[in-house]
């Protein structure tokens, strides 16, 4: 049965016991003040009284039925077609179609509702673009070295080239490349999922933050690049080492690749207001205003010499907000970078 049809129902039940029963109290009093006038022959006219009240009733009763019935279903329908509306506008969303308007503008509990749809309409639609621009992006970041590799092997299977170890050495990089971007997508998938949380302990910051640098310390000497460290070692808080490991190991690694070769990263720890301060400076070609705003978007990526894939500083971010922490980046062309990491000692 349609919802309007259960209220019009709800409305004709609920009127004609109200109009039952005062009907019959006016019948029943109608004859009662007759009776008490002790008329002659009274059987006879209380009866045709009687008849005359019981044959008005009926006829008021079924007009004021058919009355109520119409009313009631009329009633039903105005308040129910925003209801509908509502409901034919989520299942559009659920069917996939997005830019939609809704004409029910009162603003009351039911117009709030609307709104509230209007709003995930925009956001479905803006999540539904970054998808795309996402898809587009991962298609191309696996394309190029698969396109490579395939190129090296065909060359080596043709005969043109041969497997030189620079050569293999070129396939292995753009492997490697895969197997990161695989390993990146998988965090960023755990680090969305609801069920998500960082493991806390007791961890003196200093020892981790040396042995995110002492993992990337046969790239940063390959690079002829050197890291100084400036480390209060009396620092002790409550930290996911693991993932603060994976939060060094992105800035690090996104600076090694924008410092020239002989270049420095400074890396300082120290307290502040009731916080820890991770600073991660390097002197390399720095980025514009417009680049420092974007970088913690997902899949945006600084159009300089290095061709991340635009996940790993978005990664970063969502695990310092994990510990209740903040990043900021601070940059200028051709000066450098400095990175801010500030964290609570407890969460």
């Amino acid at each position: 049965m349609k919802f309007h049809i259960k209220i019009a129902l709800i409305i004709a039940i609920f009127s004609t016991s109200i109009l039952l029963f005062i009907t019959g109290i006016l019948l029943y009093k109608g004859h009662e003040h007759l009776m008490m006038l002790h008329i002659t022959d009274s059987k006879e006219l209380i009866h045709h009284f009687d008849m005359a009240l019981r044959e008005t009733a009926m006829w008021s009763l079924g007009l004021l039925l058919i009355l109520i019935l119409i009313s009631s279903l009329l009633i039903a329908k105005t308040l129910t077609k925003p209801i509908q509306e509502l409901n034919h506008f989520a299942l559009r969303l659920v069917r996939g179609d997005r830019h939609l308007n809704i004409s029910y503008t009162i603003n009351d509990q039911i117009g709030q509702l609307g709104k509230s749809l209007m709003k995930l309409d925009e956001t479905l639609n803006a999540y539904e673009l970054r998808r795309k621009e996402m898809t587009q992006d991962l298609a191309h970041e696996i394309r190029n070295p698969l396109a490579s590799i395939k190129s090296y092997l065909s060359a080596f299977e043709d005969g043109i080239w041969t497997a030189t170890p620079d050569r293999l050495k070129a396939c292995v990089e753009e492997i490697d490349r895969l197997i990161l971007l695989v390993g990146e997508l998988d965090t960023l998938n755990d680090i969305n999922n609801p069920t998500f949380k960082v493991i806390m302990k007791e961890q003196l910051i200093a020892n981790v933050i040396e042995k995110s640098v002492i993992a990337v310390a046969s790239e940063l000497l390959e690079k002829d690049i050197q890291v100084e460290l400036d480390l209060d070692k009396t620092i002790n808080a409550k930290v996911d080492a693991l993932r603060l490991n994976q939060i060094l190991h992105n800035i690090i690694k996104n600076a090694m690749y924008h410092v020239p070769k002989d270049g420095i990263i400074v890396i300082k720890l120290f307290k502040e207001s009731g916080d820890y301060i991770i600073l991660v400076h390097d002197n390399g070609v720095g980025m514009d205003e417009e680049a420092s705003k974007k970088i913690f978007e997902r899949n945006y990526r600084v159009e300089n010499r290095y061709s991340g894939n635009g996940i790993g500083m978005t990664i970063t971010k969502k695990l310092v907000e994990a510990h209740n922490g903040t990043i900021s980046v601070k940059s200028e062309k051709n000066i450098g970078t400095t990175f801010c990491i500030q964290m609570p000692f407890s969460t």
